[in-house]
């Protein structure tokens, strides 16, 4: 009578087998972090990409309808920078008037002052009053446009003045003493802009500055060193006196 033997399998053949599913547990594991680090990668480009972009379009909503100084009998006419405040803003700011359509808010409907700066929580902020009403603080409202924005920058350009005779060389430039001081030098970038012009730049040109290491800023009185990356932003802006002109060939 044959005895039938039982195979069973061997230590060997147990450790050869869960060594290899050791390795491809590895290897399925290590697939799905790498795919998740990507995912991580691509929303936060594409976070940064959209922040970007409602920023740029925003601000382009802004300075489309901006109050010139064309308006200023029938309506409020400001625009001018300010340098640094210590007790809102380390970095200049903009403060001018523009047409805010309708609004939830009545009080910020139509023509509203605005300030556009970065606070101290490094927040770059977009704040309107309403111009019509006693108390205007009370109704002021603040917009968060970026967050980890570490400085701003602006530039305005003013058209020269269009030439009608040929042999004139840059009247644009040619100012009075009481000029200076009441209009901008023409065909230059300025860095500043003051409320004796009143009147708009042809241009305006922001340059934000924001921290690609975030967590730096916390620790930035520390002496930690805050990597940054430069957005430049420009705006035609619709100005009365001084539209850019392109001189026939």
């Amino acid at each position: 009578m044959k005895v039938k033997r039982r195979s069973f399998m061997t230590l060997l053949e147990t450790l050869i087998a869960v060594s290899l599913l050791s390795v491809l547990l590895v290897i399925v594991f290590g697939f799905f972090r790498e795919l998740s680090v990507l995912t991580q990668m691509s929303e936060k480009v594409q976070k940064e990409s959209f922040q970007l972009r409602y920023v740029e379009t925003r601000l382009a909503f802004v300075f489309e309808r901006i109050v010139n100084e064309n308006s200023k009998d029938t309506r409020k006419f400001y625009f001018y920078s300010q340098p640094p405040n210590r007790n809102f803003s380390n970095s200049p700011s903009l403060v001018f008037t523009f047409d805010n359509e309708v609004r939830l808010n009545p009080h910020l409907s139509g023509d509203v002052l605005a300030r556009l700066f970065v606070d101290l929580d490094h927040r770059l902020c977009l704040v309107t009053w309403p111009l019509h009403v006693e108390q205007p603080h009370q109704y002021m409202q603040e917009e968060v446009l970026m967050e980890n924005v570490v400085n701003l920058n602006f530039e305005f350009y003013a058209a020269p003045e269009k030439i009608t005779n040929k042999n004139a060389t840059n009247p644009g430039n040619q100012q009075s003493t009481e000029q200076k001081d009441t209009q901008p030098e023409r065909d230059k970038w300025q860095t500043e802009w003051s409320k004796t012009h009143q009147q708009m730049p042809s241009i305006v040109k922001l340059e934000i500055q924001i921290a690609r290491n975030p967590e730096a800023l916390e620790r930035r009185n520390l002496g930690s060193q805050v990597e940054t990356q430069s957005m430049i932003m420009n705006f035609v802006l619709p100005t009365s006196k001084n539209p850019i002109y392109y001189p026939p060939d």
